[in-house]
């Protein structure tokens, strides 16, 4: 299926421009949409892969700028410095910028207004987790290796209709147990739809295949997990998408 890609500017409620890709399927009209929110570095051209991948689907895919534009980290370093406030303070930094990729991507005239998921990697996941936790109206998230905490201080409300997907590495001790656990009960409490899948002997970042070449400890790719978790994600798309 052939592919439209446009670089499209857009702003939070603070006034800060970020700069996002979106991939539109060939004749969409009415198509269900998916936002794709980057892991720590920002947009690259893994993120930008499975946009298109997922146009050539059908599904309109929005890659989102959580950084702002011109913030394109490349050093892991510069990439934690600037995603570190943004973890700190979720609430009044973080959600304003998850809102604005995701009224953006409303704007579309090609996109079904019903039919809107959300996946994310390594911070991406926690992205799209705390979507979820807003009842921002998705109709699914899928999060990827990514951090499972909750938001300090924020009600365990019930999460309405939206389905939560989770992949995690077996392996990942970046993401230990505790959080785990914690992330089981908080869905628990939340009377939430969720699954949460571990997939033997992957270690943090492992859909990524350029994560070996990170050369950090517990950060590489696994090509099954990866499979694995897209075809799973695939399939809830095509259940939850009506």
């Amino acid at each position: 299926m052939a592919v439209t890609t446009k670089v499209i500017d857009y702003k939070d409620s603070e006034g800060t421009t970020f700069e996002g890709v979106v991939y539109i399927p060939e004749n969409a009209k009415n198509v269900p949409a998916v936002l794709v929110f980057p892991a720590f570095r920002g947009i690259t051209v893994f993120e930008k892969d499975r946009g298109h991948q997922l146009a050539e689907l059908g599904y309109f895919a929005f890659v989102a700028d959580v950084y702002g534009k011109g913030v394109r980290p490349t050093e892991r370093a510069e990439a934690f410095a600037t995603m570190s406030p943004l973890v700190s303070n979720r609430v009044d930094k973080l959600k304003p910028r998850l809102f604005a990729a995701l009224d953006s991507l409303k704007t579309f005239s090609e996109v079904n207004q019903s039919n809107i998921a959300a996946i994310g990697y390594c911070f991406g996941g926690l992205c799209v987790l705390d979507l979820a936790r807003y009842n921002a109206g998705l109709k699914a998230v899928v999060s990827f290796h990514g951090t499972l905490k909750p938001i300090p201080d924020l009600p365990l409300d019930k999460i309405n209709g939206t389905s939560v997907q989770v992949h995690h590495g077996d392996a990942d001790f970046h993401i230990g147990k505790d959080q785990v656990d914690g992330f089981h009960e908080e869905m628990r409490t939340r009377d939430a739809d969720f699954v949460f899948v571990s997939h033997a002997k992957a270690v943090h970042a492992f859909t990524e295949p350029e994560a070996d070449s990170f050369n950090a400890p517990g950060i590489g790719y696994n090509e099954k997990a990866a499979t694995r978790s897209w075809k799973a994600t695939l399939g809830l798309f095509r259940e939850v998408f009506v």
